[in-house]
């Protein structure tokens, strides 16, 4: 049997399908960096993180004589605004959403119009809270 692997995402902001959604991606940036420190190994000592980046980019189409969602008109400021998102078995929720960029395209004659837009996140949670490859409790101390 053929192993199948998840080949879209389900995306809704507040609570609200978006349709049609071209491309997704998000990236965290932890702002990680090492520790120098004068060891015998020579090694770094460790390291320290920093406040979490977190940017999202959405691609939709323009429907032929049907207006775009107006995600850049939504009142980030005044709402708590959160995107959900399953891939395959996980799910994630974005918070405290803000927009970054907005974008409408039309490439040329015959190619399809999109809106591009590319927001920002103050939180990220795993709705599901375990992973495939270790618990997100996983704790290597040393035990004896």
């Amino acid at each position: 049997m053929a192993t199948r692997f998840a080949d879209r995402a389900f995306l809704s902001l507040n609570g609200a399908y978006l349709q049609d959604v071209l491309t997704f991606s998000s990236r965290r940036n932890f702002n990680s960096r090492p520790v120098k420190g004068m060891t015998q190994d020579g090694f770094n000592s460790g390291f320290v993180e920093g406040n979490t980046d977190i940017e999202i980019d959405l691609t939709i189409p323009v429907e032929n004589q049907l207006a775009r969602p107006k995600i850049e008109s939504i009142d980030y400021e005044n709402n708590s605004v959160a995107l959900n998102i399953v891939i395959g078995a996980d799910q994630y929720v974005a918070t405290n959403l803000y927009r970054r960029t907005c974008e409408d395209t039309a490439p040329g004659v015959g190619e399809e119009a999109k809106g591009v837009f590319a927001l920002g996140a103050l939180g990220w949670k795993d709705s599901i809270g375990n992973s495939a490859l270790f618990d997100t409790n996983l704790s290597l101390a040393a035990t004896g």
